[in-house]
């Protein structure tokens, strides 16, 4: 990926860093933010594809990548990451812009467009996400019952405090093949994982992969998506571990608003990207 021009923005006291792919005139922005929580911008670096026209802005959010860490994991909060992301576009005065979000971006991208009236914001993408952590939970629960007998069973003794951790890494190896990435992780989600905040999850998310216990763990806002008033996408993965009914969920409430499933696990990016970038230029080109 190139990055064209590179910097970091105060918020808060701390720092965050900004990249832009791209220097093209006259057309929105996409602005875009990674899940996690905590994963960093590297793992959506694929999106940079999109650079030839418009320009592509990616950001680590605080807490993992090039960003600050905070010393005391109380610092991370959903009003923080929230107001983090006016921050970026203050910044880099992105007074109009597109918005993508992947995973648990979604989350947060939906509570920052809920929370109080936006203005600028010409679409909102949301990959492979959900507007609910319970309803999440229940997708890995149906998901985890689709995996091998001895896998069950490993996840199942973990669940109940009994770790065999050689049967639990492989039952997740097995969740993963199946539900998340289908082949071993290129370079760019390497890195992502390498540069990725273990505190910035735990805090937000949980104390296990399976167990939202974190500061989200209660989050929904499926009854508030009919407040959406821009054109929206929605890309879901037929073997996503974000089932694709939590797709179908928002596709329901949001007025204009357009569902498109691919025949991937949870990083199409990844796996077709070809057919994920032509889907995301059409509508960003047909959304202006």
């Amino acid at each position: 990926m190139t990055i064209d021009n590179q910097g970091y923005l105060g918020h808060r006291g701390h720092r965050v860093w900004w990249g832009v792919s791209g220097r093209v005139d006259g057309a929105t922005p996409l602005l875009t933010v990674h899940g996690g929580p905590g994963i960093c911008h590297d793992c959506l670096e694929p999106l940079a594809g999109l650079a030839g026209r418009r320009q592509v802005v990616f950001y680590d959010q605080y807490g993992c990548g090039k960003s600050d860490r905070a010393s005391d994991a109380h610092e991370y909060d959903v009003e923080l990451f929230v107001e983090e992301v006016d921050a970026v576009r203050n910044a880099l005065d992105l007074k109009e812009v597109h918005l993508f979000a992947h995973s648990y971006g979604g989350p947060l991208v939906l509570q920052y467009l809920l929370s109080e009236p936006r203005s600028g914001v010409k679409s909102l993408t949301l990959s492979n996400s959900f507007a609910s952590i319970p309803a999440l939970a229940d997708g890995w629960a149906r998901r985890r019952r689709e995996l091998s007998p001895q896998a069950q069973g490993a996840l199942a003794a973990a669940d109940h405090g009994i770790e065999d951790p050689e049967a639990y890494g492989a039952a997740l190896g097995e969740f993963i093949s199946r539900f998340v990435l289908p082949f071993p992780p290129p370079e760019a989600l390497i890195r992502s994982q390498q540069g990725s905040g273990a505190e910035v999850y735990a805090r937000m998310h949980g104390s296990s992969w399976f167990v939202p216990d974190g500061a989200w763990n209660d989050w929904d806002v499926t009854d508030q998506l009919h407040k959406l008033r821009m054109p929206t996408l929605i890309i879901a993965g037929r073997d996503d571990q974000c089932v694709p009914s939590l797709s179908e969920a928002m596709q329901a409430q949001i007025r204009d608003c357009r569902l498109v499933v691919l025949d991937t696990a949870h990083l199409p990016f990844f796996e077709t990207p070809d057919e994920y970038l032509r889907v995301i230029d059409e509508f960003l080109t047909s959304s202006e």
